[in-house]
């Protein structure tokens, strides 16, 4: 009968376990990383064809992260828009409340009618020129610019501040009814940016300084647009070009450029019928543009709210696929740690065997 032996030398064994400590070490560290992160450790390796799936969920969640801290700022931006329409509402209507009680003659206090005029227009042109991150929310695309020059500030391009660009369609004032009329004219014309006659006096050439209302071919700019979820756009942009601003500079800069109580009874009637006219077309659109800023508000809101919940949805996903169990996982690490040390008690007992043990 024979017998077959098979020997395993003793460099062989400690090779062997040296290789298997190193392994269950490295297993040993896996998994006390898992444990302490949450994670797997080679989320690739584990999941094989199913990575495909946590690397789609991945860049989704990346993207809905963009657009929730595009519509924070968004947020804020048309928050702090709101507030200077109102601020900028409030002035107007101050002013607007003294001109109705003096409408067809000088009553009370109407000669304070230009230092509150002046006032108001300075109050309207800061809050106009407000910047949000360093841009101006009112000028448009072209947000670098401040969108309005204040009543005696000289315009660089033009050479002309506000007050002189009033004061010379102004002159020496309207006699009568009709050149009341006339002159109310001529101001519209330069509100409305028409004054042919002398360009630099327009709205949009000394007191404007945004993106105008038309381009370089005569079509309308486009107002100011932002993303706020996936295919779903809005026109959050509000210009201090817009009507309602254009409106309340003109019917302010009217009374600014004169003590309207000195003028003839008939003039200062006709005279101060455009300057309501102009305030309350002012107030009216004020408060329309507050409403429009109130509504994109709730757009960009809903938004928000989608996208927080897609967000948890996706995020629930990618850490089915990427989480581990805790408990499986400390269990793991119990696991390997007894493997371990019993590796290293065999690797002590041989390390203290010897042939000359046996020979005493």
């Amino acid at each position: 009968m024979t017998f077959g032996i098979t020997n395993i030398s003793s460099l062989q064994f400690s090779m062997f376990n040296r290789q298997n400590v190193q392994s269950t070490t490295l297993a040993l560290q896996r998994a006390g990383q898992e444990l302490a992160t949450g994670r797997k450790a080679d989320i690739f390796a584990d999941l094989g064809s199913n990575a495909v799936s946590t690397i789609k969920l991945r860049a989704r969640e990346a993207d809905t992260q963009t657009y929730m801290k595009s519509n924070d700022v968004l947020g804020n931006k048309l928050e702090t828009m709101l507030l200077s329409v109102d601020t900028a509402r409030d002035s107007v209507n101050s002013v607007l409340e003294r001109a109705v009680t003096n409408a067809s003659r000088p009553h009370i206090n109407a000669e304070a009618l230009q230092r509150d005029a002046i006032v108001a227009l300075d109050r309207l042109v800061a809050v106009m020129n407000t910047k949000y991150n360093g841009d101006h929310l009112f000028s448009g695309v072209n947000s670098e610019a401040a969108p309005l020059v204040q009543w005696s500030q000289t315009n660089a391009t033009t050479g002309l501040s506000p007050k002189d660009a009033i004061a010379s369609i102004f002159g020496g004032g309207p006699t009568d009814a009709a050149s009341a009329a006339s002159l109310a004219g001529q101001i519209d014309l330069a509100f409305a940016s028409n004054d042919a006659g002398n360009p630099n006096r327009n709205f949009e050439a000394t007191m404007y300084q945004g993106t105008p209302v038309l381009d370089g071919g005569g079509q309308p700019n486009d107002q100011l647009k932002a993303w706020v979820n996936v295919g779903h756009q809005v026109s959050y942009g509000v210009r201090a070009n817009d009507d309602a601003f254009v409106e309340a500079y003109k019917g302010l800069s009217m009374l600014a450029v004169t003590d309207v109580s000195t003028m003839d009874e008939d003039a200062y009637a006709t005279y101060m019928d455009s300057v309501i006219t102009a305030l309350g077309n002012a107030q009216d659109g004020m408060i329309a543009v507050s409403s429009q800023i109130g509504f994109t508000q709730q757009i960009v809101e809903t938004a928000q709210t989608q996208l927080t919940d897609v967000s948890l949805i996706q995020r629930t996903q990618i850490g089915t696929y990427e989480n581990v169990d805790p408990y499986e996982a400390a269990t793991r690490v119990q696991s390997l740690e007894i493997q371990l040390q019993a590796s290293y008690e065999v690797t002590s007992r041989l390390s203290g065997l010897s042939i000359l043990n046996f020979l005493r």
